[in-house]
């Protein structure tokens, strides 16, 4: 079915009177069978038009009454909670995937292992799945972010896109104006609340071949390699690279910043470009999105972010009508693919099979691609367990990095104090 055929059928079902959009129910009638489905909005509205649709089609076929309920993102958590505590919460959610194992930890969610038996799953999506050693979580997308880079600064300075990060350090002391109010790297620092510093930071740790947990579950943190990895991104700061104020920024100054044309590179999910495609189509043509980059020349490379992740309460209602919808979702691989190209460079897809379609091999989009193959979780190579991620969570890695770039301590001296309070965190 093409695209514009399924957005066709999906305004007509719109208007025959379905409340989309508007954060309340939509049903289909039927007699016997029933699901309540907590969606979130998403900023390309197609996403929901289809959803809606495919629901209908489920619906239709299966005798099944649908409640389709349409939540911002931002709401999705504090509503499950009341609907938690009253006893109805629904039967499905879809949402990040941290957002929803916090369910798993509440013992909430049935397991899926059933569900996923029946889905060409790729090996780093499986990831996404498991929480304590089962599976959990039904992975619909990556939310892959991406390193945009300021493409006309380093054409000005005629440089080719970097390929490690001590390129792309040298590079940006070339490209760095801070007399005209313009820093090569903008980089947030702040232990905000939001995952962009952790998740970074982590990254590069990483990429440098350290572990803050290993695979075992053991903490690894204090290495050599992650040492350089502090020192690396310690020196991007205090050699006036990043804005003096990033060591304060929160999630949305990196976005900010970059609208506002004020840095050559950020890292970030697909957000940024929505935003430019509706604000600042200049800025999006002199934007590139590149893979992440090395430790050194032909080394590993890692991004590390989340998914959109389906949740299926094993405490809701009708578990098994929900465990039959998703598994009717992934049967039409078409209706699947095209979802995915409607969000552009928001989504990424989890199912082998839809790496090598003309979309993919579009400039624009082909960095998103790339980074969406190696991407792992934000705690890899940890098992997916409370304890790692409460120490993500606790924005641990920033908070270290802030010591040795504000408070001017010495790395291995901070390193032992991280590696410390981890171990005091696990003890208890």
């Amino acid at each position: 079915m093409k695209m514009k055929k399924v957005l066709a059928a999906v305004m007509g079902i719109t208007l025959a009177g379905s409340a989309l959009l508007t954060g309340t129910a939509a049903e289909v009638k039927a007699e016997d069978k029933k699901l309540v489905f907590w969606d979130k909005s998403e900023y390309v509205s197609a996403y929901n038009d289809m959803m809606k649709a495919k629901l209908d089609e489920f619906a239709e076929k299966n005798g099944v009454d649908v409640e389709y309920v349409i939540i911002p993102s931002g709401d999705l958590k504090q509503k499950l909670a009341a609907a938690i505590e009253s006893g109805n919460q629904p039967d499905l959610i879809m949402g990040d995937n941290t957002l929803v194992a916090e369910y798993v930890v509440s013992e909430q969610l049935a397991e899926v292992s059933d569900v996923l038996e029946g889905m060409d799953l790729k090996e780093n999506a499986k990831t996404y799945a498991e929480f304590n050693g089962k599976q959990y979580l039904v992975p619909l997308s990556f939310i892959t972010p991406g390193m945009y880079i300021r493409k006309d600064k380093w054409e000005e300075k005629g440089l080719d896109m970097p390929t490690t990060y001590e390129e792309l350090k040298e590079q940006a002391k070339l490209v760095n104006d801070p007399e005209n109010g313009f820093y090569a790297l903008g980089i947030p620092l702040g232990a905000s609340g939001g995952g962009d510093a952790e998740t970074f930071i982590r990254t590069v740790i990483l990429t440098y071949g350290g572990k803050v947990i290993d695979e075992n579950g053991e903490i690894t943190v204090n290495s050599p390699e992650t040492l350089e990895a502090f020192k690396y991104l310690a020196s991007l700061y205090e050699e006036g690279l990043c804005p003096p104020d990033a060591a304060t920024w929160d999630d949305s100054a990196n976005n900010s910043a970059w609208l506002a044309g004020t840095v050559g590179m950020v890292t970030n999910s697909g957000s940024i470009v929505a935003s430019m495609e509706e604000e600042n189509q200049e800025l999006l043509a002199n934007t590139q999105i590149i893979k992440y980059p090395a430790a050194t020349e032909g080394g590993e490379t890692y991004a590390l972010g989340g998914a959109n992740v389906f949740g299926i309460f094993e405490t809701g209602k009708n578990t098994e009508v929900a465990k039959d919808f998703v598994s009717y979702y992934f049967q039409d691989g078409d209706y699947y693919n095209e979802m995915i190209e409607a969000m552009g460079s928001m989504w990424q897809p989890v199912i082998n099979g839809y790496d090598d379609t003309e979309f993919w091999k579009q400039e624009k989009n082909v960095g998103w691609l790339e980074n969406s193959q190696i991407l792992m979780v934000s705690t890899y190579p940890a098992p997916t367990e409370p304890k790692v991620a409460a120490g993500f969570s606790n924005q641990l890695c920033t908070k270290t990095l802030q010591q040795i770039v504000v408070n001017g301590e010495d790395p291995q001296e901070a390193l032992d104090n991280l590696e410390e309070t981890l171990v005091e965190m696990y003890a208890e």
